[in-house]
């Protein structure tokens, strides 16, 4: 059974997730074949100087909504917040893995607001993308 926000402590890792980044993936994410640019065409992406399609900030996104919907569960859709920098390109193919550790905790009623530091790393465990979620538990 998942934790409390009361029983859960200021460094609390959460449960990470880890994603196969493709070009597929990226591709689908990005509008292919009616979109075409350095997210979806590898062709464009070299020519701008990558050595291929880099993957769109939103997909990384949309991964460290899943870490947080999975811990938060539904008080996530009604009151999670995200704030992100994208810091480093991800190319196709490299496995991702989102992350998150507890940075405040402040109890509002009878509920628990808890401030996530949260990021997604690339296989070599270099941050490409760092933040803060934030959401309420019972």
């Amino acid at each position: 059974m998942a934790p409390t926000g009361k029983e859960i402590q200021v460094g609390y890792e959460i449960p990470s997730i880890s994603k196969m980044l493709t070009l597929e993936v990226s591709q689908a994410y990005s509008g292919w074949p009616e979109t075409r640019n350095f997210h979806t065409d590898p062709k464009i992406a070299q020519e701008l100087g990558f050595p291929t399609v880099v993957m769109q900030g939103m997909l990384g996104a949309a991964y460290l909504s899943e870490l947080c919907t999975n811990f938060f569960g539904e008080s996530w859709f009604s009151g999670g917040s995200l704030a992100l920098s994208f810091i480093n390109p991800v190319f196709p193919t490299q496995r991702l893995v989102g992350r998150g550790v507890v940075r405040e905790k402040t109890v509002e009623g009878n509920k628990v607001r808890l401030v996530l530091d949260v990021w997604l790393e690339n296989e070599e465990g270099q941050k490409v993308q760092v933040g803060t979620a934030s959401a309420e538990l019972p």
